[in-house]
């Protein structure tokens, strides 16, 4: 049995305040994840009202994230909380995590994706990338799953090998091309985080941390993937239960790049 994390960071207080936790505890239990960062910033008021309605946000899902003077202040004060938490993203990196992109915009990526340009907005993510972290990202993970051949093609294009879009139980490799796309094998309804969607539907921890626990029992490759604003912030706890069961379990863990390099 093999066990991934999938991390995803597209906010400035789930990346300030979640992802600190989140590091301290993977290295307590020597967990390694992979970590996928929006690398534009927040939307500002004007690509919030020209990019509404497809995908259900946080609070329409049923889970409170922002408080009302949090959203005022992102629309009329947008944040780039990629140059903003360096140092603590440099720490992803730095203690053998993996870091990919999730797209340049994630509100734009989610509700107009046959609207914008996709070659821009990779290859600049790309090119801020590689100028704050030093290195090309190999892997990336799609705004709410939402991709098409175009993105595919220029995600070869710009030397990606590595995705987490499409729906399967192993690594495979996408028709006609070298990327290998790792399946997220445990998730909630309509695409939501497995914890996210569990709270809604009223779980406890305790029951979360049995599911959790009996369906990576069921399966080879476990792939699940949380959210730096959420679950990174408020059922920290519950992430540590996981990581300590996994350890007494001796259930091995790899990045998606590892999963991916086993095909």
């Amino acid at each position: 049995m093999v066990f991934c994390l999938r991390v995803d960071l597209e906010s400035q207080k789930g990346i300030s305040k979640g992802l600190p936790k989140l590091l301290d505890v993977l290295a307590k239990y020597n967990i390694k994840a992979s970590f996928y960062l929006v690398m534009g910033g927040e939307s500002n008021i004007f690509e919030i009202l020209m990019n509404r309605g497809n995908v259900p946000g946080a609070s329409e899902r049923g889970i409170n994230v922002f408080s009302f003077f949090e959203k005022i202040r992102m629309a009329l004060f947008p944040m780039d909380f990629v140059k903003h938490n360096i140092k603590i993203l440099r720490r992803i990196i730095d203690e053998g995590h993996e870091l990919g992109v999730h797209g340049w915009k994630h509100r734009r990526w989610t509700r107009n994706l046959e609207r914008i340009d996709i070659q821009k907005d990779v290859s600049t993510a790309v090119e801020k990338y590689i100028k704050l972290f030093g290195t090309k990202p190999k892997s990336f993970c799609s705004p709410a799953f939402r991709t098409n051949d175009s993105v595919i093609t220029v995600l070869e294009k710009n030397g990606f090998e590595i995705i987490s879009d499409y729906f399967g139980d192993i690594p495979s490799k996408v028709k006609g091309t070298n990327l290998v796309n790792v399946p997220v094998t445990i998730k909630g309804h309509m695409n939501t985080p497995i914890i996210e969607n569990l709270v809604v539907r009223g779980y406890d921890d305790n029951e979360i941390f049995d599911y959790l626990k009996n369906k990576i029992k069921t399966k080879k490759l476990s792939v699940m993937y949380v959210h730096g604003l959420f679950e990174c912030i408020e059922k920290i706890d519950l992430l540590e239960k996981l990581f300590l069961h996994l350890n007494e379990s001796k259930i091995q863990n790899k990045t998606l790049l590892q999963a991916a390099n086993k095909i």
